[in-house]
């Protein structure tokens, strides 16, 4: 058994090229979709889940979280069985997840032979546990609003993910693009689409994050700033949107 992590800026395209590695949750056609329908039809997953249970020797929640992690963790195992080499693209898992579904599968991997995962993290080196996210909450869904955020206060940022889909994580794929800016259009076009878009600039020392979230008609504007700036950004947002913004640490805004 081996396990390898990857960060999402390294050379891992190799291995999705590699015949002999099965890719799980890329963005590309003959990628092993992990969200959406293709787990909802997965059959025996209280099977599957028992199994794992037996193999770490513990009984894990997250294995019934109803949240991203546990499609990580019963599909990875799923196809470990049938499947040598997977190479798994960790989008739409949190940082914590990602640490958690790594740990996890050191232990699955470590009982079973001849098996080989490449894990490739979906995040970048920007460490958002020590920022602080500022909200500007508008209770309605203003396309030009949100255009305005984008350019006075994203500025050489750019889209975290590389590969958008809505629903966003369950549910049956209505709509998929490589474009973030033609997801925002698609989830603006029409009401109760909810979506969040994050951004990054690591050049950006004052707030390398920005985030858009669209959640129940309304929507939250936000910027992830280091603790030395953060009065600085509350009053400065206070003054641009005449109110005072939500101020959240690991938190979502509602």
């Amino acid at each position: 058994m081996s396990i390898r992590v990857i960060d999402i800026d390294n050379d891992y395209q190799s291995l999705i090229d590699n015949k002999d590695f099965v890719a799980v949750n890329f963005p590309i056609k003959d990628a092993v979709k992990i969200y959406g329908n293709s787990y909802d039809r997965l059959r025996g997953k209280n099977k599957l889940k028992l199994e794992i249970e037996n193999i770490i020797g513990f009984k894990d929640n997250r294995l019934n979280s109803c949240e991203a992690i546990e499609n990580f963790l019963v599909f990875t195992y799923y196809l470990l069985k049938t499947h040598n080499k997977l190479v798994v693209f960790t989008a739409g898992l949190s940082y914590d997840s990602i640490d958690d579904y790594i740990k996890i599968m050191e232990i699955i991997l470590s009982k079973l032979d001849n098996r080989t995962l490449c894990v490739v993290k979906n995040f970048s080196d920007i460490n958002e546990s020590k920022l602080t996210d500022l909200y500007i909450h508008i209770n309605k869904v203003e396309k030009e609003i949100i255009f305005d955020f984008i350019k006075n206060w994203l500025i050489g940022f750019k889209p975290k993910d590389e590969f958008f889909t809505y629903p966003q994580y369950f549910g049956k794929i209505e709509f998929e693009t490589y474009d973030y800016f033609e997801m925002l259009l698609f989830i603006l076009s029409k009401q109760n689409r909810n979506y969040e878009f994050d951004f990054i600039n690591k050049n950006n020392s004052q707030y390398p994050k920005g985030i858009v979230l669209i959640n129940d008609n309304s929507m939250y504007l936000g910027i992830g700033v280091n603790s030395n700036y953060e009065k600085y950004f509350i009053d400065k947002l206070s003054e641009e949107y005449m109110k005072t913004p939500i101020v959240c640490k690991g938190t979502l805004p509602y």
